[in-house]
């Protein structure tokens, strides 16, 4: 938040006490045009609009709001302490997977200081964790009302609204996010994912693009494009995104999905013992799906091919 500069005041009859020989410290004098010339008036020195009289003015006016305005320099407000102290009491527990206990510390927290974001955004975090999903959206909605240009909470809230099916509501906040931070590659892979949610892949293709230029190897994203791929019908891209996505694994580490991806593409492609291995692959590493199966079942029920036989 910006200060207010100090405001100093001056005015012309000062300035010409000033000249005369009064120095910095002299009074004001107003000056009356009277033929008799009485004697001057002297009015009492003016006082400066300092910042803590500012302060003082703000939080005398609005109480209740004191835990927003957290001072550089100088103690920390009480009730934000609190609230701090809360929750951080209340992240440990969800690290220990204490759900119900980090619920209701950070519950305190937020009604120790309601317009501490940090505070409001582990309780949504937290709330969603146990299935509370509409409260938590009201809680992300709450702190975007104190901080409506909060890129985090344009990505949290965009997320919940994606998954409860509000599409328009999570475009709008992916927008906001892309808008404020047009250098995240998290706001804009979820521009992405809001438009395949919506069926418009080819918008989902370009945000995805967009992030990759950010961040290259981000791993869910690059997984994003070359699903897209594949459902464009474009296979060989879908592999080479792949095969930029295997890099970032060691040997042998690469996930089963990626695995299971890689194989519908090369299916796609016409190469059946390299779809084929790819799947065992995939299930080796546990990710046997009904869908996997029965695209293992369809391919070793496959006659004889040019590449060869497909074995059990």
């Amino acid at each position: 938040m910006a200060w207010p500069r100090q405001v100093l005041f001056a005015s012309a009859s000062g300035e010409r006490a000033s000249r005369a020989g009064g120095g910095a410290g002299a009074p004001l004098v107003a000056e009356v045009p009277n033929p008799y010339r009485p004697a001057p008036v002297t009015l009492p020195p003016r006082l400066p609009v300092t910042v803590t009289s500012v302060i003082a003015a703000i939080v005398v006016a609005a109480p209740g709001v004191g835990c927003r305005f957290m001072p550089r320099n100088g103690p920390v407000p009480q009730d934000l302490a609190v609230a701090r102290r809360l929750s951080n009491e209340g992240l440990t527990a969800a690290d220990r997977n204490d759900l119900a206990r980090a619920e209701g510390l950070l519950e305190r927290a937020v009604k120790s200081c309601p317009t501490d974001i940090e505070a409001r955004r582990h309780y949504a975090d937290v709330l969603w964790r146990r299935g509370e999903r509409m409260q938590a959206v009201k809680q992300v909605s709450a702190a975007l009302e104190l901080a409506p240009s909060d890129v985090a909470l344009c990505l949290d809230g965009g997320r919940m609204y994606m998954e409860l099916g509000l599409f328009d509501d999570a475009d709008r906040l992916a927008g906001d996010a892309v808008a404020a931070a047009p250098g995240s590659a998290a706001a804009w892979h979820l521009r992405g994912q809001v438009a395949v949610a919506r069926g418009r892949a080819d918008d989902a293709l370009a945000d995805f693009h967009r992030a990759l230029a950010i961040a290259p190897d981000d791993r869910d994203v690059l997984l994003d494009t070359a699903e897209v791929y594949r459902r464009l019908d474009r296979p060989q891209r879908c592999l080479a995104t792949l095969a930029i996505l295997g890099e970032t694994y060691g040997p042998n580490q690469t996930p089963a999905h990626v695995l299971a991806l890689e194989g519908m593409a090369q299916e796609a492609l016409g190469r059946p013992l390299d779809a084929l291995e790819s799947y065992r692959q995939a299930v080796a590493r546990g990710g046997a799906t009904p869908e996997l199966e029965a695209r293992m079942a369809a391919l070793t029920a496959a006659p004889a091919t040019a590449g060869g036989v497909i074995r059990r």
